[in-house]
Parts: structure tokens; C-alpha cells; sequence
């Protein structure tokens, strides 16, 4: 039925992409899905994308991983998902070539996941041109295992360490200066697993993707990791596929029913700016409010933070140096008087999508009106979900499915339906008595001749889709992966876990303990027993035994 299901939203909606595969025992073992919609969103904001893998999801325990990015709104978005039987690099594979697919063969900028073996592998055998970046935050919370207590606990190394990691505005060859300043300050040149993070900093620093477009608008994998938490809020871990997926269902309705609020929103209201800036007002009217709030703190750090610098000239451009009292930095506005084109050293536009203070400031100072429109990214302005939609082929694909008229259609029979009652209000009793048998009788030929239902039927009725007689597909393997069963913890998180575990008040020994009254370790019950069971010893031991003759 869940093949089925997709296999009529393929036909009944377009732009709906699935595919899905078996094992040698005909077993059905994984499946990527994609709707319009998730096509168009990672059409308008697959600039980076971030795959985590959870569990737990359905009585299988096939493994539920979505793809996720960063709408116009800053939220999370679901470009499309998958199931399968088990986390290697021939399944991420065989995923990653369907996403790939049905996306017309786009690679996002940059792709996110953890340090999982199997997909350093598969990425990229599958992504040619997309940046592999690692979860900084999964790296940075093994740096106190890995330097050991004694650093981490005694000293500001980890600290100083997350400034110098997470610090977008580092160049390379400063972050590296920064780096190894630091390793040689503690002594941390023999570290073996610093070492090697190093060697590998190119994949999850963000100092390393400046230059890429919208390189450092995801840094981590926590966008995938809230997303399955969402998810989660809707599935039901022993629940069958055909349940799995009226829950997600139900999860991507939630989540478009909040974007689409969000652009009401924006639509219909006005920002309150901050400044008399031309920029910043130009900026509420084009930006959603999300990213103008972000806009508009820019704006009030130029007036704040900015003076001015040095500057000098070529033919075509002026180079303005801008003093930034916030971060006690000098940057370098690079600007053509002419076309207004305009970029800076610290790269914010690069890295984020729009213009920086120091940009700001230096336009506002020289009559800018507007925003010029080359920094105006469509990504981030309210009129993005009024593009037009189009398939991997080009074709424009019509708004309303077969399914969407249906759903009018019924909305207007309703609405025929009230209105029909209104009027009978004032009409005499046989009008209403016709109508009644107007309803019967086209109830009547509607309902099948069968009063009751199969358990199959009503499954159909409820899908809106019949099984088909043409596939023979096996259900899957109940899969056994690390996510699937109780988390086995080693004996340090017991300890840890059971430290950081609130004490309470015993009732019995009257002190602040990890127990209560009922296991108490000095009940007055267990002594009770164990002095009973001494006297019983005592009295046995003071009877010889009997030896029959």
C-alpha cells in the first residue's frame, strides 16, 4: 500500500518523484520521495543542504532521513526524503543519485553531515562539485574527551579554541597562525586527534568556504537534527509504512502551513525601522522579516561602529578602508562609483547573502537610495514563492493537481450546500422534504452494495488509492541498526549520568541522596531481615542435627 500510494501521487500530481528498490528476496529495502513543492523549495534555497539519518520512525526501524535547508524565512525546509534498510555507502549511494535526480542534476553549494564512515565515502563518489562539510558542533564536543580533564577542566584552552573555530571572519592563513599560536601554547603539538582534525580542516572550518556562495549559512547538522525532532513529534515507532506516511504527511502540512503564515506575514505588514536610512527602508519592503532584522542590525552597527580610513584608486574602483570600532578590525570596501558595484574584505555577502555595515555605510554615504538589485538575492525577498514552477525538463508544471480540484470542487459543494440551507429557511416544509430525498436518493447510488468493509477496503478508502495486483513487493526485514535498539553506555556516562542526576530527600535516612524511602540501602527493613535471618542461623546452628539411626 505505501508503493502504491506513491505510485498514485506520481500520476495524479505532477512534479511527484519517488523511486524505491528491493533486495535479491524481493524484500523492499529503501525509497527517496520528492512533491512539487519540495522540488521548488530546493530550486529557491538548495544552496546548502544538510542530511542527518534518524530512527526509531516505524516498526522496521528503517532508517528516516530527510534532506533539509534554510528557507527565505530562516526556517527549516524538507527538500525530500528516504528510507532504507541500512546505513552503508551503497544505500547513501543509491539515495544521494535519486536526490540528484530529482533535482535535474543540481548540486547544492555546500552538503552537511556527521563524520559518519559510510558517507565520507559516498558523497563524494555522488557530489562532484557540492563542498563535504563535517558538523562543527559534533567535532567541537569531543575536544574535552580528547585533550583529556585535566586541559579541559583546568584551563581556558577549549574557549579559546571555540573562538578561534567558530570565527567566520577569519582568512585562512589567519586561522592557521591563530591555530597553531594556541596548540603551541599548551603543548598540544603530540595530539593525535587534533592532528588530524587539522589536516582536515578544509572540510568543516568555516575560514575555508568564505568565497563559496552562501558558504557559512549552515555550519552544523542541528537544522537536520531539530527537523527529525520535529518529525518525531508525528511518528510512531511501531507504526507500519502506510501509517509512516500519512504522519509525514501530516509533518510537511504543519511545516508549509508555518511558511505560509510567515509569508501572509510579510506580505501584508511593514517592519518597524530603526534608522532614517534609504536602505533600510528600501530593505522592509523587499526582504522577508526574518532576514530584514538581520538587515537592519547591519544598518545600526554602520552608523555605531563605522568611521572612516585610508583610501586610494585605480581607474575604475575605490578602495575605501573602513575602521569597525565593534570588532577593533580595519576592512576594505572595494567600490565602481559607476555601476555601484561594491564588495568587502570581511564577506558577508559571500557568506550569507546580504550586504555588510561596512558596505552599508559607505553607500548611504554616497546617496544610495535603494539596494542595488545584483545584492538583492531572491532567496531572501517576499515575492521568491511567486516564481513560476518548472520540472527537470523545463516544462511549467500547473499549480493545481488533479487532487487540488478535487478538494475545490468539494469546497464548493459545500459552499452550495450552506448556502442552499439559508434559503430554505424561509421556504415551507415540503422544499426541505425534497431536498432530503434528493440527498438520499444520490447517497443511495454512491454507496457500494456491500454494507460492510474489508479491512483492505477501508485501508483504500482512507489512502484514496486501491492496491495494485501489478507489484509483488515483500515487506522489509526488520532492520537492526545502532539507532534502532536501547543505547548501550559504557560505565563512564553511568557515572556521569548518575552524578548529574538530581539528589532527593530520603525519608529514612534523612539525607539528600541518589535513592528514596523504597530502596533506602539502610531501610530498617533489610536490617530487620538480615538480624532474622542471623537469630534464624544462630537458632539452627545451636541444634545439632538429627542422624537417624
Amino acid at each position: 500500500m505505501f508503493i502504491n500510494q506513491l505510485q498514485q501521487l506520481s500520476e495524479t500530481r505532477e512534479g511527484f518523484y519517488y523511486a524505491f528498490d528491493v533486495d535479491a528476496d524481493q524484500c523492499f529495502c529503501r525509497v527517496f520521495w520528492a512533491d512539487a513543492e519540495a522540488r521548488r523549495n530546493y530550486s529557491l534555497y538548495g544552496e546548502a543542504v544538510t542530511f542527518d539519518p534518524t530512527y526509531s520512525t516505524n516498526r522496521y526501524n528503517m532508517i528516516f532521513s530527510p534532506f533539509t535547508g534554510v528557507d527565505h524565512h530562516k526556517k527549516s525546509v524538507t527538500f525530500g526524503a528516504s528510507l532504507m534498510f541500512r546505513e552503508n555507502d551503497l544505500n547513501f549511494n543509491w539515495i544521494f543519485e535519486k536526490f540528484l535526480d530529482a533535482m535535474g542534476g543540481k548540486e547544492p553549494h555546500c552538503f552537511f553531515t556527521d563524520q559518519c564512515p559510510a558517507m565520507k565515502i559516498a558523497v563524494p563518489a555522488v557530489f562532484k562539485t557540492a563542498a563535504h562539510r563535517l558538523c562543527m558542533w559534533h567535532i567541537m564536543q569531543k575536544v574535552p574527551e580528547k585533550v583529556g580533564p585535566t586541559v579541559a577542566k583546568e584551563t581556558d584552552f577549549v574557549s579559546r579554541l571555540n573562538s578561534v573555530v567558530w570565527d567566520c571572519d577569519l582568512e585562512p592563513s589567519d586561522f592557521e597562525e591563530r591555530w597553531f599560536g594556541l596548540i603551541s601554547e599548551f603543548q598540544m603539538e603530540d595530539n593525535g586527534w587534533l592532528s588530524y582534525m587539522f589536516s582536515i580542516r578544509q572540510r568543516w572550518i568555516p575560514a575555508y568556504y568564505r568565497d563559496i556562495p552562501l558558504g557559512c549559512l549552515l555550519r552544523t547538522t542541528q537544522r537536520s537534527e531539530s527537523e527529525n525532532s520535529f518529525f518525531k513529534r508525528f511518528e510512531n515507532p511501531r507504526g507500519t509504512l502506510v501509517e509512516f506516511w500519512l504522519r509525514f504527511q501530516s509533518a510537511m502540512d504543519q511545516q508549509r502551513y508555518r511558511q505560509k503564515s510567515l509569508d501572509r506575514d510579510s506580505d501584508h505588514s511593514l517592519p518597524q525601522t530603526k534608522t532614517l536610512l534609504r536602505l533600510e527602508i528600501h530593505a522592509s519592503t523587499v526582504y522577508t522579516h526574518s532576514l530584514f532584522y538581520d538587515f537592519q542590525q547591519q544598518c545600526v552597527d554602520s552608523l555605531h561602529s563605522c568611521s572612516a580610513g585610508d583610501s586610494s584608486r585605480d581607474a575604475t574602483t575605490r578602495f575605501l578602508d573602513v575602521e569597525d570600532s565593534m570588532f577593533r578590525k580595519t576592512y576594505t570596501v572595494a567600490l565602481n562609483p559607476t555601476t555601484w558595484d561594491a564588495s568587502c574584505s570581511c564577506k558577508l555577502f559571500e557568506r550569507k547573502g546580504y550586504i555588510c555595515k561596512h558596505i552599508i555605510w559607505i553607500l548611504s554615504g554616497k546617496g544610495a537610495k535603494k539596494i542595488p538589485d545584483k545584492y538583492l538575492l531572491s532567496r531572501w525577498t517576499k515575492n521568491t514563492k511567486k516564481m513560476p514552477l518548472y520540472d527537470v525538463n523545463g516544462q511549467l508544471m500547473d499549480d493545481f493537481t488533479a487532487s487540488d480540484v478535487s478538494k475545490m470542487h468539494i469546497s464548493t459543494a459545500w459552499s452550495e450546500f450552506y448556502s442552499t440551507l439559508t434559503l430554505l429557511k424561509a421556504q415551507p416544509a415540503p422544499k426541505v422534504t425534497e431536498l432530503i430525498h434528493l440527498l438520499t436518493t444520490f447517497r443511495q447510488q454512491l454507496q457500494p452494495v456491500s454494507e460492510t468493509m474489508t479491512k483492505q477496503q477501508e485501508l483504500e478508502m482512507l489512502l484514496g488509492c486501491r492496491s495494485s495486483t501489478e507489484l509483488h513487493i515483500l515487506p522489509p526485514v526488520e532492520s537492526k541498526n545502532k539507532g534502532s535498539g536501547k543505547r548501550l553506555t559504557s560505565k563512564k556516562q553511568q557515572c556521569i549520568a548518575k552524578v548529574q542526576k538530581p539528589k532527593r530527600f530520603c525519608n529514612n535516612c534523612k539525607q539528600m541522596a541518589h535513592h528514596d524511602k523504597r530502596n533506602c540501602p539502610h531501610s530498617s527493613s533489610d536490617h530487620a531481615s538480615s538480624h532474622q535471618s542471623a537469630d534464624n542461623a544462630s537458632e539452627v546452628s545451636c541444634f545439632p542435627p538429627i542422624v537417624p539411626f
